[in-house]
């Protein structure tokens, strides 16, 4: 069976009874270890592996089979190298091919070049069929649809009133009736949940954090907990800004958006930047300066137990890493609370209030890209129409389009600056008792859009906290 989705063996079982019922007409005999089975793979597709035809031919050539029964010729082959690699396997070992169209001898010359004209129309019929459906995906795309199936897309997906469809459970075999959803209408409350967590992003949360938050109000459509990876796919697909892609163009969907464009294209920006300054987001964040406090060296400071002949449970941030001539260790806590301390009097000065809101375009950059992108797209289409008007300059079109994606460049890798910028904003005025209500990560979080913290050796020893030997270095928000 060339494609089953839901795994089902039903019609290749049918399959095996009709070659059975073939083998008993010829005579020939059939071993149950030599059944071969390769459900749901493609035998057209070059990259597909295959299993169990490669099993088949390692029979063949260890000569425990002398002949080969498929039901279809385009079941076993439907490419020209397949057909050479069964032919140089079966090489002089007088094994046939039979099936319901009749049988093959792979070691007659007249019967390997018949096979060889069906293994050349059936590559034929395969690339057709590709080329048309390809056509209408395209087809499907510029008319604002996708392709039907699969899970329902979270935020989309209202259950049509009186309609239902029957489903097999995959599990059980089970038949049930579920009602038929119209995947072009939003759910309200998923969409509501959505919009939140893209401003949660661009203030400055984490992502980690947005996702325990989602999933203490809903799940996934599949019933289970959001993570990092599903949020960035969700929040960056087109379909949630009410648009299509093919083939690297955007056309607008059939279905009303969920997140507005020009928010959609800051959020791309975001996951790009933070994708850029922490590769490896880690572990669920329970401290305030892991990762963020570094030793003079730029190693960052993890933390652990102190331990001691009290075992007392205080931490200490260190430098983890070997090589590393520092040696740094501090208490936690103590270095927690001069941070937090340094924060929350900056974000309380007024002249930092005024340098914050001295040059605040941030909201506008994503509005400005969505701008550029439209106009490279209508650009884009002026090109295509060269063959047709010859009154275009296609030079001048194309230094346009080039210059559209050097600002864009620009204006993206403003991005990071722009959700930082928005962060601190949100953040100020802040006293002690709403820093502290806080998740950590957004108290993390402003830290390290305010501040480098690095911690020196000190010579201190006893009761108290050295502040020399901690620098705060200010950070620009531009």
């Amino acid at each position: 069976m060339s494609y089953a989705p839901d795994g089902s063996i039903e019609k290749v079982e049918r399959q095996e009874a009709d070659c059975r019922a073939l083998a008993a007409r010829l005579d020939w005999p059939i071993s149950d270890q030599h059944i071969y089975v390769d459900n749901s793979k493609s035998a057209w597709k070059r990259d597909r592996k295959r299993p169990r035809w490669d099993a088949m031919l390692e029979a063949i050539d260890a000569g425990s089979i002398d002949a080969v029964i498929v039901y279809h010729g385009d079941r076993l082959i439907r490419q020209p190298w397949d057909l050479e690699k069964l032919i140089g396997t079966a090489d002089m070992r007088g094994v046939r091919i039979a099936s319901p169209s009749g049988t093959r001898d792979l070691d007659s010359p007249d019967d390997r070049f018949v096979l060889r004209i069906e293994a050349a129309q059936a590559c034929r019929e395969s690339d057709n069929i590709s080329r048309r459906i390809q056509r209408k995906i395209k087809a499907r795309a510029e008319e604002g649809r996708t392709q039907e199936g699969g899970r329902r897309p979270f935020g989309y997906g209202v259950p049509i009133a009186g309609r239902t469809r029957i489903r097999r459970d995959p599990e059980t075999g089970e038949e049930q009736q579920v009602p038929v959803i119209d995947r072009n209408r939003v759910v309200e409350e998923e969409a509501a949940i959505l919009r939140e967590a893209a401003q949660r992003l661009l203030a400055g949360q984490s992502t980690a954090g947005v996702c325990r938050w989602m999933s203490g109000r809903c799940t996934t459509t599949e019933g289970g907990t959001w993570n990092s990876k599903a949020l960035k796919a969700l929040l960056t697909s087109p379909r949630v800004a009410g648009l299509v892609e093919h083939e690297g163009i955007l056309y607008p969907a059939a279905w009303p958006e969920i997140i507005e464009r020009e928010v959609w294209v800051d959020l791309a920006a975001h996951f790009e930047h933070s994708s850029a300054l922490h590769p490896y987001q880690g572990r669920r964040r329970e401290y305030l300066l892991s990762g963020i406090a570094e030793c003079p060296s730029g190693h960052g400071l993890r933390q652990k137990p102190t331990g001691g002949r009290n075992r007392r449970q205080s931490r200490l941030y260190y430098c983890a890493v070997p090589e590393c001539e520092t040696k740094v260790g501090r208490n936690l806590q103590h270095l927690d609370l001069y941070v937090t301390g340094a924060v929350l009097a900056l974000l309380n000065d007024p002249a930092f209030r005024e340098e914050v809101y001295a040059d605040d375009g941030a909201d506008q950059v994503g509005a400005e890209i969505a701008k550029l992108e439209r106009r490279k797209a209508s650009t884009l289409r002026q090109l295509e129409q060269l063959a047709e008007d010859e009154d275009l300059d296609p030079a001048v079109l194309a230094v346009s389009v080039a210059s559209y994606d050097k600002k864009i460049a620009v204006l993206r890798a403003q991005m990071g600056l722009s959700a930082r910028r928005r962060l601190v904003m949100r953040m100020l005025g802040v006293d002690l008792e709403t820093w502290r209500a806080e998740p950590v990560d957004i108290r993390s979080a402003t830290v390290e859009a305010l501040f480098r913290v690095v911690v020196r050796p000190t010579a201190w020893r006893g009761p108290g906290f050295d502040r020399g030997a901690v620098d705060l270095l200010r950070k620009r928000l531009d």
